[in-house]
């Protein structure tokens, strides 16, 4: 994903090269600019951890939310969140005993 102008750009490795895929959209108040290697990213442990971080995109189709967290990437599933998370904003992302519990953390809120 790449973050720059004020939008949001995703691409994706085809074999060849990368290419650009879905649309370009205006990015996300509170994503800044940069590029965000979110192909390396490794799937949350439902085992009693915490990941505290900013949602940076949510894969409507594959049903993903990717976080990051310090320099790292990692996805959620979707479907175990009771409020769709916002991006652009940090939250703490818990699991307890497989349960999935989101907390807000910026000051920001809306």
């Amino acid at each position: 994903m790449i973050v720059m102008n004020g939008f949001r750009i995703l691409q994706s490795h085809n074999g060849q090269g990368w290419e650009t895929v879905g649309t370009i959209k205006k990015v996300e108040k509170g994503i800044v600019a940069g590029v965000y290697n979110i192909f390396l990213s490794k799937e949350a442990e439902a085992n009693n951890t915490v990941y505290e971080g900013i949602i940076l995109y949510i894969d409507k189709e594959k049903e993903i939310v990717y976080q990051k967290v310090d320099k790292e990437f990692i996805t959620h599933k979707l479907k175990p969140f009771k409020t769709k998370p916002i991006i652009g904003k940090n939250v703490s992302i818990r699991y307890d005993n497989n349960q999935l519990n989101l907390t807000l953390e910026d000051s920001l809120q809306e």
